[in-house]
């Protein structure tokens, strides 16, 4: 990695390189949730241009590609105004989507997304970030260390994919607390 990481918002003149990076780097890390290593029941939901298109339309969704330089490295998606059980609405932001190549993890890369993304959470006005993340996996101890906490549990929502692959933590964290 050569220096700081920008998150860079997605336009339709990106559209292109934001499937692209988001498909491979998705490809390289999930594969075996899939019978027969197919993600295409994903693929077809998050990066076409059609479901990109509808979804810039919406205000309250954040979409970046992550680039290290010039090289687009990872990708990831914010909805905004999206609550989970004791996060109201008003003021959580769902991560949707955070996906970066294989060649650039274990190398600071998540850290330094995740501060940016909560650094733009908190902009918006946000107290909590909330995400999902597979039980099994890397992940969750990613995040936990960096501060994220259990908050609930839910079942990756594709029927396709393997039934023993599909729970998944919800982990949320403060990003801005409220003055009293």
């Amino acid at each position: 990695m050569n220096g700081p990481l920008r998150l860079q918002p997605l336009n339709t003149a990106t559209f292109s390189n934001y499937c692209e990076i988001g498909e491979q780097a998705y490809r390289e890390h999930y594969l075996h949730l899939w019978p027969e290593k197919d993600p295409s029941p994903y693929l077809k939901s998050s990066f076409t241009t059609a479901v990109l298109k509808n979804e810039v339309s919406d205000p309250a969704t954040f979409h970046f590609i992550i680039r290290n330089k010039q090289e687009g490295i990872g990708i990831a998606k914010l909805v905004r105004n999206k609550g989970f059980k004791e996060f109201p609405d008003t003021n959580s932001i769902l991560l949707e989507k955070i996906y970066l190549l294989q060649r650039f993890t274990g190398k600071g890369c998540g850290t330094q997304v995740l501060e940016q993304l909560e650094t733009y959470a908190k902009g918006l006005g946000m107290r909590y970030i909330w995400l999902a993340t597979m039980k099994k996996g890397e992940a969750l101890k990613f995040y936990q260390k960096l501060g994220y906490s259990i908050r609930g549990e839910q079942i990756l929502p594709f029927e396709n994919a393997r039934p023993e692959e599909k729970g998944m933590y919800i982990l949320a964290k403060e990003v801005f607390t409220a003055v009293p």
